[in-house]
C-alpha cells in the first residue's frame, strides 16, 4: 500500500523476517528477471511480507522513520475500528448488496441509501490491493454473478482512480458509481441474467435496457451524484460510438463512465458465466490491449494494464501442454505474453509457438 504522510528519511537494512506490517520500503524490489514486486515507499502489510519469504527476498531496505518505535502516533487506534479479515468484508460486501438489489427489485426504493456504508467499507480498505485482485481472481457462483461484479467493479474503479491520481472524495464517488453500475439489471427478467445460452436479438435488447433502467430508477433518490448516475446511463458507451444507449463517443462520454468501462470489461472477461468459462486474466490483457481499441479509452486501459499487471508476477498457471510455470516477468509491451518459469526451462510467451496460459492457479 502506498506510503502517505510519513517523513521518510534513513534507510534501515533489515531481515525479511524482522519485518513488521506498516514498515515502508526504502527501496524497489525486483526479482531476480527484473520484475518489480514492491515498489519504494510501499507501506507493507502481512500479505506483502509473506509473498516477499515466499520469493525469495531475504533482506529490505526500510526507512527508519517507519519502525515501530517512530510510530507512536500509530500505536494506539480508535477503538470504533475493528480489523477485519479482507474476505470476510468481501462477502459481507456482497451480501449486503444481494439485499439492496433484492429489495430494489421489490420496489423498496429506499434501500439504495444502504450502498453508502458498502462503499465507505470498500474505501476504506483502498490500499489492500493484493487482496482486492485476489478476491476478483476467485471463483464465483455463476448464479450470483451479478453481486460479485457489482462490487469487483467497484473495488477496480478504486484502484483505477487512485492510479490516475484522481482527488480522494472523487475516488470515493467513483467507487460508488462503479458498486451502483448494474442497478438496472434488478428490472431485468432472471431468466435472462442466468440464461446459459446465447442470448436472442428479442432478449438481447431486454438486456441493454439495464442501464436505462438503472438510471431511471435512482435519479431522484436524494443526494445522488450527477457522476454516479452518468456512469449508471453510459458506463456501455464507446469512444467509436458503437456503444448504448445514446451513441456518445469520445469526450462525450463522462470520465466515470469510462473508467468504470474499462472495469466492468475485465471483471466481465475474468469470470465464469452462464454462457461461458472465465479467461485467465493474461488471455485477458491481450484481449484489452489488442481488442478494445476504439472501444475504451486508451489513457485509462493503459493506465489499468500497467498498474494491475505486476501484481500477477509470482502467479501460477496451467499451459495448454499441461505444465504449471510461474509468472516472472511482465511484457509491458504486451502484457499478456510474460516470461514464465516451467521448472528450469524459462518461456517467453511473446514468442512461444503453439503455447497459450489456459488458467490462473
Amino acid at each position: 500500500m502506498d506510503s502517505e504522510g510519513l517523513t521518510l528519511d534513513k534507510k534501515i537494512n533489515i531481515k525479511i523476517s524482522a519485518c513488521l506490517p506498516e514498515m515502508v520500503t526504502a527501496e524497489t524490489i525486483y526479482n531476480d528477471y527484473g520484475a518489480v514486486i514492491v515498489w519504494e515507499k510501499t507501506e507493507l502489510d502481512q500479505s506483502l511480507i509473506n509473498r516477499l519469504k515466499d520469493l525469495g527476498i531475504e533482506h529490505v531496505q526500510v526507512y527508519e522513520s517507519s519502525m515501530p518505535y517512530n510510530r507512536k502516533k500509530r500505536e494506539v487506534k480508535p477503538s470504533k475500528v475493528e480489523e477485519v479479515h479482507f474476505t470476510e468484508s468481501y462477502e459481507r460486501n456482497t451480501d449486503e448488496f444481494k439485499t439492496i438489489l433484492r429489495d430494489l427489485s421489490a420496489g423498496k426504493t429506499s434501500s439504495i441509501q444502504k450502498t453508502h456504508e458498502i462503499v465507505e467499507s470498500v474505501y476504506e480498505r483502498k490500499e489492500h490491493k493484493r487482496e482486492i485482485i485476489d478476491c476478483i481472481t476467485q471463483i464465483r457462483k455463476v448464479d450470483e454473478y451479478t453481486y460479485y461484479h457489482s462490487l469487483n467493479v467497484s473495488m477496480l474503479s478504486m484502484l483505477i482512480g487512485k492510479w490516475m491520481r484522481l482527488m480522494p472524495d472523487d475516488i470515493k464517488m467513483l467507487t460508488q458509481a462503479g458498486l451502483l453500475h448494474d442497478i438496472g439489471k434488478c428490472r431485468v427478467p432472471v431468466a435472462i441474467i442466468n440464461k446459459p445460452d446465447k442470448l436472442s436479438i428479442e432478449e438481447c435488447d431486454e438486456m441493454k435496457k439495464h442501464s436505462e433502467y438503472g438510471y431511471y430508477l435512482v435519479q431522484y433518490m436524494e443526494g445522488m451524484d450527477r457522476r454516479v448516475l452518468e456512469t449508471i446511463l453510459y458506463h456501455h458507451e464507446r469512444e467509436d460510438g458503437s456503444g448504448y444507449p445514446m451513441g456518445l463517443n469520445g469526450d462525450q462520454i463522462p470520465l466515470f463512465a469510462k473508467i468504470v468501462a474499462v472495469a466492468d470489461t475485465f471483471d466481465a472477461m475474468t469470470a465464469n458465466r452462464a454462457y461461458r468459462l472465465k479467461s485467465s486474466p493474461f488471455n485477458v490483457f491481450e484481449l484489452m490491449q489488442n481488442g478494445c481499441f476504439g472501444y475504451l479509452d486508451p489513457v485509462i486501459l493503459k493506465a489499468f494494464l500497467m498498474n494491475i499487471s505486476p501484481y500477477y508476477v509470482g502467479s501460477k498457471v496451467r499451459l495448454s501442454d499441461g505444465r504449471i510455470a510461474e509468472v516472472v516477468y511482465i511484457n509491458n509491451q504486451q502484457y499478456g505474453k510474460p516470461v514464465l518459469r516451467a521448472g528450469e526451462d524459462y518461456l517467453d510467451m511473446s514468442v512461444a509457438k503453439n503455447l497459450t496460459i489456459i488458467e490462473l492457479l
